[in-house]
């Protein structure tokens, strides 16, 4: 040590200031491959095939499952086993729930690969991560859809963005059902975050007066109307293509947990077999939703009770005969179940007359008039959006 000080002390100041250099030009590389390393960890979500990943972790899930089901009834007979596993796939059907109260949340955060300059979530990364809760409300709400080889194509998305989701934030997208038609589904997806916890309220500091020097920004517009400005008065044929009042109706409901709306997303999807569109609401009612019982002709003033596995929808019995689940008198081989499930979906539903076709009575009631409700600013959105595209 003492000959390397008597060495450096020795040294001129030139001297010493190159074998500095040369040092940190040896520490350069290392540096950099740190650096690396962690920007490439950062962006861990967004690495090849990591967006197939959380579209598919669903299906690998149920695909688990159903195994170590099949793997417990080895043992038992044929048809035994059979019935085990068709009241296993039953127990994935919504039975008695009304499709508008069913809602799906898929969490998730604003890491840096989402966020841009602001350091708030870009408005691209809102669509990237709402493919994966759209699908997964698929799953959940029509799995026996899924089964047969249905799929749900994407017709349009339609965002309006309130308010920003900073870096690091965690969000939630809730998804249900808006409307829907013959063929369009409406879905809304609502990303919402959960208020922090009560401190100090910051205080609300005036924006610095305008200079001469531009500051260039780009910022995630709020879509809340704020002031003590008079409304514009509409008719109702122009609210119902107007966005701006579309978006206000869906806004008027809070939150039940007292989340914060950020962003408010509206999808049109359409239910498919190979190319043949199939009715939202027979996709539904397969899945076992639908309305409350009728009052009785009694009179009877209680609330009636609704329909659940227990207390099972008088649909039921035909969705059992076209799914094939077990029950006394259908063993249907599965492939011959599926088939003749398929074909239902396909074409066999067209032959059901109008005023027999029990997919729309197990939707009716409360549940037929908030569709029909909320289904005339779906359309004015739809429309609005082709009429867009004359100009």
């Amino acid at each position: 040590m003492q000959a390397l000080l008597q060495s450096l002390s020795g040294m001129s100041v030139t001297e010493l200031a190159g074998l500095v250099t040369v040092k940190g030009l040896y520490a350069i590389p290392r540096l950099a491959k740190y650096f690396v390393l962690f920007l490439f960890l950062v962006q861990i979500r967004s690495w090849p095939l990591a967006w197939h990943y959380r579209i598919w972790h669903p299906i690998f899930g149920l695909r688990g499952r159903f195994l170590v089901q099949r793997l417990a009834n080895l043992l038992r007979s044929s048809s035994e086993r059979r019935k085990k596993n068709l009241e296993y796939l039953e127990g994935f059907s919504n039975i008695g729930v009304n499709p508008f109260e069913k809602e799906i949340s898929y969490k998730i955060w604003a890491g840096p690969d989402d966020c841009d300059f602001n350091l708030h979530l870009s408005n691209s990364s809102y669509p990237k991560h709402l493919d994966a809760a759209r699908f997964t409300y698929g799953l959940r709400c029509c799995p026996t859809f899924f089964r047969v080889g249905g799929w749900m194509g994407l017709g349009a998305t339609h965002f309006t963005f309130l308010r920003e989701i900073p870096i690091f934030a965690h969000y939630e997208m809730r998804v249900s059902a808006m409307s829907w038609d013959n063929k369009w589904l409406f879905i809304v997806t609502r990303y919402v975050t959960k208020p922090k916890a009560k401190g100090k309220k910051s205080e609300h500091k005036p924006a610095p007066a305008s200079s001469s020097v531009p500051n260039p920004s780009l910022r995630t517009a709020t879509g809340i109307n704020t002031g003590t400005s008079t409304p514009l008065q509409v008719s109702a044929s122009a609210s119902s293509s107007n966005v701006k009042a579309i978006a206000a109706q869906l806004l008027e409901r809070p939150e039940a947990d007292g989340a914060t709306l950020n962003c408010l997303a509206v999808s049109e999807i359409v239910c498919k077999i190979g190319r043949i569109t199939v009715p939202p609401s027979l996709v539904y009612a397969m899945d076992g939703f639908s309305r409350l019982p009728p009052p009785s002709a009694a009179g009877d003033k209680d609330a009636p009770q609704a329909y659940s596995a227990t207390h099972l929808p008088p649909h039921w019995d035909i969705v059992r005969a076209l799914r094939g689940d077990a029950h006394p008198g259908l063993l249907m081989p599965d492939k011959a179940a599926m088939k003749t499930l398929r074909d239902y979906f396909t074409h066999g539903w067209r032959e059901v007359p109008e005023g027999e076709r029990w997919w729309e009575t197990a939707l009716g009631g409360e549940v037929e008039e908030r569709r029909l409700k909320a289904l005339g600013a779906m359309q004015g959105l739809r429309r609005g959006m082709e009429e867009a595209r004359s100009f």
